[in-house]
């Protein structure tokens, strides 16, 4: 009869994980009785995000365009069958540019509850969503830029009364 060797028993191990601070910010949406709408992540330190939610919101009209010839029903969705193609055309450009903007690739779940193109109050959802973003973006950007210029303070503090150095020298966007 041949020998059975027994095999030696190899305990998994655990992936080795480092958790960094990036600057990463949570923004979380909720509508007005508290509930969640999604999480947004930013980067407040990203200033270029300015840029390019100005330009966004200077695109917005043109990227809703092919909508004013449809007929929308108050939920968001196309009256006639036909008209779902360019619907949908517009929203994955609304969700593509949303990406770009905050520099992500999960914008689809911002109006996994609700239809972009929805009516809330006259307007549509994702110009809500998009107005709310711009005011929390900025109050970020802000707090961020107070950071680092604490920061940047108390290594200036110990230079001469006479010194030529400019407070706000390298600052590269205007964070309005």
């Amino acid at each position: 009869m041949a020998k059975v060797k027994k095999l030696k028993t190899v305990q998994a191990t655990e992936a080795l994980q480092g958790v960094i601070d990036d600057g990463t910010k949570e923004i979380t949406l909720v509508n007005k009785y508290g509930e969640l709408i999604c999480k947004v992540h930013i980067r407040p330190s990203d200033l270029s995000i300015i840029d390019r939610y100005k330009d966004f919101e200077k695109d917005f009209d043109k990227i809703v365009e092919p909508l004013k010839s449809l007929d929308i029903k108050n939920d968001g969705t196309a009256l006639f069958e036909k008209d779902w193609k360019i619907l949908k055309s517009v929203e994955t450009t609304l969700v593509q540019r949303i990406n770009n903007l905050f520099d992500i690739d999960n914008a689809a779940e911002i109006f996994a509850k609700r239809n972009p193109f929805s009516s809330v109050g006259g307007e549509f959802f994702c110009a809500k969503v998009l107005h709310a973003l711009e005011d929390l973006v900025v109050r970020a950007i802000n707090e961020e830029a107070q950071l680092s210029n604490e920061r940047t303070a108390k290594y200036l503090s110990d230079l001469p009364e006479n010194s030529e150095v400019i407070a706000d020298a390298g600052d590269t966007a205007d964070n309005a």
